[in-house]
């Protein structure tokens, strides 16, 4: 858009351009539906395992949690006072607690939403989005294994709805993710 303003004795021009946010940009989380958490074998698989309703209703303190894209590019895993810990987190059982380093949102990190090539890249020492032990080529066991880097595989996008996939060697974790 060009605005001209005239001042008396000349004029004033003004060249603008709208930014558009990427479409990715907002809050998200799991949507808190039985099969909205899964693993496979394969891509999209959900053989191994997948969330039921009463997985939905015991982690809840996972369903809570927000994958925030900013506009500017950074990210944030923002999971409040409660989280879901994996049992090498917890130092017990898997379950709900207060979020552990370099998995509790606190390292600075950035995100690449590559719509042609159906790829979203988050760049940051422990962030992550679905679960922290999930990354590209295996499960982590300990946190000091944490990903700088993770790149998942965008299976199905919309303005309200996102599937992403991530290939963790032996098989595949799928997260359904609704924008809050």
């Amino acid at each position: 858009m060009t605005l001209d303003i005239n001042v008396g004795a000349g004029w004033w021009r003004y060249e603008l351009e709208r930014v558009v946010p990427p479409a990715i940009a907002g809050d998200w989380k799991i949507s808190p539906t039985a099969g909205a958490l899964a693993v496979g074998d394969a891509q999209g698989a959900a053989n191994w395992w997948t969330a039921g309703d009463a997985v939905v209703t015991e982690r809840a303190c996972f369903y809570d949690d927000i994958y925030r894209f900013n506009e500017d590019g950074t990210f944030e895993n923002v999971q409040g006072d409660q989280t879901w810990l994996e049992d090498f987190q917890s130092g017990a059982d898997a379950g709900c607690g207060a979020p552990v380093a370099p998995h509790d949102g606190s390292n600075a990190a950035t995100y690449t939403y590559d719509e042609d090539g159906l790829t979203l890249t988050i760049d940051g020492l422990g962030a992550y989005i679905g679960l922290s032990k999930a990354i590209n080529g295996e499960e982590i066991s300990n946190s000091n294994d944490a990903a700088a880097s993770i790149v998942y595989t965008i299976s199905a996008m919309t303005a309200t709805t996102m599937t992403l996939d991530i290939n963790v060697g032996a098989g595949w974790w799928r997260y359904e993710l609704v924008k809050d």
